[in-house]
């Protein structure tokens, strides 16, 4: 039984019918192929990922209360902490933008 590889079967990304595709994927700076635009929006999604997290346990306890009319689904808690970490990553002086200037300085050697 011969299987054939993957590359025959799957359509190519540079095909023009998929070409929003990969922007949707990996963001506008991989479609763009720059690699410093690709670091910049990665450490910036890292950063919105750490605020997520911090916010969902800080919010924790407005968000559950019954004094405040909490939704107790939690539907809305999500949409919350998203916009919130969203908004507050990718600022010139936070940690998105630390991460990529340690990326993106080019070490003078490589030996331990």
């Amino acid at each position: 039984m011969e299987i054939p590889t993957l590359n025959t079967i799957s359509p190519s990304l540079n095909d023009p019918t998929l070409a929003g595709i990969e922007k949707s994927l990996h963001g506008n700076a991989a479609a763009n192929g720059n690699d410093k635009e690709k670091i910049a929006e990665s450490c910036k999604q890292f950063e919105a990922v750490l605020w997520r997290q911090l916010l969902d346990k800080a919010l924790q306890p407005m968000l559950n209360s019954p004094e405040h009319n909490a939704d107790k689904t939690g539907t809305y808690n999500y949409f919350l902490t998203n916009t919130i970490s969203e908004s507050v990553s990718g600022a010139p002086t936070g940690l998105s933008s630390l991460l990529q200037a340690q990326l993106l300085k080019n070490p003078t050697s490589t030996s331990l």
